[in-house]
């Protein structure tokens, strides 16, 4: 079992302490460039050293809008030595989505993605600084030269920010932290962004103590992980799962992460090849890219964990690619887990060889699953579909600046424990087991990524001669879910310049005030939106549509 005080380390410290018995290991690789744990340390503290030059301290909050790439994972753990927290924000969303994130932290630092749409500008005058990050800096010497032929990108239109290499070429400065200015294990150390009740995107603030339980009880689960260990790590850093599977835990038992800024399952299925991956993680898109993509004669005897998690696995994806791994050599089959943003990562993940549809596992051994009517709060026994509240050292901190919907996301019990309300449905199984039923809160998950269904709806009918709409999400084998807009149109209002005009100005907003994976694919104008008796948007009547 997992020790769940770990001598109060922060994720720095834990990384550091098992560097010493890593250090010739490859900690990252990208694109055939490895990077040992002893540089990876390096590289951190060079970082840390440079950030602390430009006035980072303790408490501080430092913005990180990158993909996959080796420059995120030393910003992330060079703010954990500093004591800084790390926001880590998706590089696609919204320019108001950004300009709204930074104002609700005011980052002593921004690092974003040199490959960005003009927008992006409104960061110069906005934040204290910015740095330009490049996907190129840590490839192979001949990579990194193809990439400049191939890259279109264009910085000279966009305000000169520092580069990363300028960056860190100011580090050396000795440092010492003050006392006070040490950092705890139970200080946050990162933060996530999440949606909620609302639709509100919110920071989940989480901790080193957070990250450490999670990533031994993960571990402990696992039951096969191994230093050496390679782990494709396709999943984002800026989510839960990519950030304390694909890079924490690896780093934590020895494994070395292969980062992968972008998923295409082509490539991913020449990279399984190319890396021979132990582990492969992913949402249910990817397994559903990866049975339907050319796999060929790719040999897959080397994989033998292969863990989902982000969204519910569909039964047919389930069975096809445990199929597949059969078939290509691999004697794995598919491990669901569950979690979410507020509790990190996974808390509970499929036993060895287990094949049930729609089991999302047993809880870690530190952590602790209840079900409950949502309505009265009472436990219910086994068997019996509830809400699926969780207790355990991986439960955030709380909601950055966001007090009341901390306060009501949590639930006190008569003996002082405190559990975490998930806001989906599901049961506890004789056996011990949990399985997942649906979704409480009217959310859409596409791609393992939330969107909120109300926050699209607000920016369309906010739009001239929107008179009503309604957003779902319909079924996709791939994506899980897709994005789909109903529409209703005021004729009058939109007698002058056409419905096709109105639409397209709400798409053109839409593409200002949500991210682009939020963005509806579908659209269907109609007469009216259906609704319940007590007018509510009636969402299985528009869903049995499809």
């Amino acid at each position: 079992m997992p020790d769940t005080d770990i001598s109060g380390l922060t994720i720095y410290g834990k990384l550091k302490s098992g560097a010493e018995e890593y250090k010739d290991l490859a900690a990252l690789e990208y694109y055939g460039n490895k990077i040992s744990y002893s540089s990876l340390i390096s590289y951190i503290d060079k970082c840390a050293s440079s950030m602390y030059l430009h006035g980072v301290r303790k408490g501080m909050h430092v913005a990180v809008i990158l993909p996959n790439i080796p420059q995120a994972v030393f910003i992330f753990y060079a703010c954990s030595k500093l004591g800084a927290v790390c926001d880590l924000i998706h590089p696609l969303s919204s320019v108001r989505e950004l300009k709204d994130f930074i104002k609700n932290t005011d980052p002593r630092i921004v690092f974003v993605y040199d490959e960005i749409p003009a927008g992006f500008t409104f960061l110069a005058g906005k934040v204290k600084k910015a740095v330009l990050v490049s996907p190129s800096e840590y490839l192979p010497r001949m990579a990194r030269l193809a990439f400049k032929v191939k890259s279109k990108v264009k910085t000279q239109p966009f305000v000169r920010f520092q580069t990363f290499p300028e960056f860190m070429k100011e580090s050396g400065k000795p440092y010492k932290l003050k006392e006070d200015e040490i950092p705890s294990a139970k200080d946050p150390c990162a933060m996530l962004y999440t949606g909620g009740t609302t639709g509100k995107a919110k920071g989940v603030l989480l901790s080193s103590y957070n990250f450490n339980n999670n990533a031994l009880e993960a571990i402990e689960s696992c039951e096969c992980l191994e230093k050496g260990d390679r782990f494709l790590a396709v999943l984002p850093i800026f989510h839960g799962f990519g950030l304390g599977v694909g890079i924490h835990t690896v780093l934590l038992f020895g494994g070395t992460s292969v980062l992968l800024p972008i998923f295409k399952v082509k490539k991913f299925i020449q990279l399984i090849s190319k890396y021979k991956p132990a582990v492969i993680a992913g949402v249910p898109a990817i397994f559903g890219a990866i049975v339907s993509g050319d796999v060929k004669d790719t040999d897959m005897s080397f994989v033998k964990l292969v863990i989902s998690g982000g969204d519910r696995l569909p039964p047919d994806i389930q069975d096809q690619m445990n199929e597949l791994l059969a078939r290509h050599g691999s004697k794995a089959v598919v491990r669901q887990g569950y979690g979410l943003t507020e509790c990190l990562s996974g808390v509970s993940l499929m036993p060895p060889g287990c094949r049930e549809h729609n089991c999302i596992g047993r809880p870690y051994s530190n952590t602790l699953f209840k079900i409950i009517d949502p309505d009265t709060h009472e436990e219910l026994p086994n068997g019996t579909n509830g809400e699926i509240l969780i207790s355990g050292p991986s439960v955030m901190i709380g909601y950055c600046n966001e007090e009341k919907e901390t306060q009501d996301t949590f639930i006190k019990d008569p003996d002082g424990r405190i559990w975490l309300r998930s806001g989906d449905m599901g049961r506890i199984g004789d056996n011990g087991l949990v399985y997942f039923e649906c979704r409480i809160k009217r959310m859409i998950i596409t791609n393992g990524y939330n969107v909120y269904p109300n926050v699209i709806e607000d920016v369309i009918r906010a739009c001239p001669g929107v008179s009503d709409c309604a957003v779902i999400g319909i079924p996709d084998a791939l994506r899980g879910e897709i994005v789909k807009a109903y529409i209703v149109f005021d004729k009058e209002n939109t007698a002058e310049d056409g419905v096709e005009q109105a639409l397209k100005k709400v798409k053109e907003e839409l593409s200002l005030s949500v991210s682009r994976f939020a963005m509806p694919r579908s659209f269907e104008l109609v007469e009216t939106i259906p609704k319940t008796k007590v007018g509510k948007i009636d969402i299985a009547a528009l869903t049995n549509n499809n």
